[in-house]
């Protein structure tokens, strides 16, 4: 069986940033409205400097006219775009309301759930074996302190009657 070396995929190409940002986009928009305001109002300026006064009056009212027609439309736009935001933000809240109150009742019960049965092991599982540990604890220290003393009065094999020994298994003197 041969081995096959792993081949590792090759990372992506660098990416450009692009020349158009949000920023760049929005000064050359505004400088193109800007723009386009000083040509209409040196167009305007010439009418007015070259032009026969009535004609370019009659000429300037029609003009005047479609602007005020565009803004009531511009304007009734807005108030149709601000209708639709309110009821979106109304939904939203509604949304909000009706999806969170259940998530928050949830996650109470599980915390309640979750501190029942904290209590419940640590009653009938944690209690019962720290008990019994320390219960096996003092057995051994009794059965060692037992074992000691036994060892202290034990006769030792040479004929003597006790062993001179403390429960540390060291001799005393004296």
């Amino acid at each position: 069986m041969s081995q096959v070396p792993e081949q590792t995929p090759a990372p992506p190409p660098p990416t450009k940033e692009s020349a158009w940002t949000m920023q760049r986009i929005a000064v050359v928009i505004a400088g193109g409205l800007g723009g386009l305001l000083a040509a209409l109002f040196v167009i305007g300026l010439l009418f007015a400097i070259f032009a026969e006064p009535i004609v370019t009056a009659a000429r300037f009212q029609i003009v005047r006219d479609v602007f005020m027609i565009l803004i009531t439309l511009q304007g009734l736009l807005i108030i149709v775009a601000l209708s639709v935001l309110v009821i979106q933000v109304a939904r939203l809240i509604n949304l909000l309301k009706t999806q969170t109150k259940p998530v928050l009742t949830n996650a109470q019960e599980a915390v309640n759930t979750a501190k029942a049965t904290t209590q419940f092991v640590s009653a009938n599982v944690t209690q019962p074996i720290v008990q019994a540990s320390a219960f096996m604890a003092g057995a051994r220290v009794f059965l060692r302190d037992v074992g000691g003393i036994r060892r202290a009065i034990r006769r030792s094999p040479n004929g003597a009657k006790h062993d001179n020994r403390n429960a540390n298994g060291n001799s005393q003197s004296g």
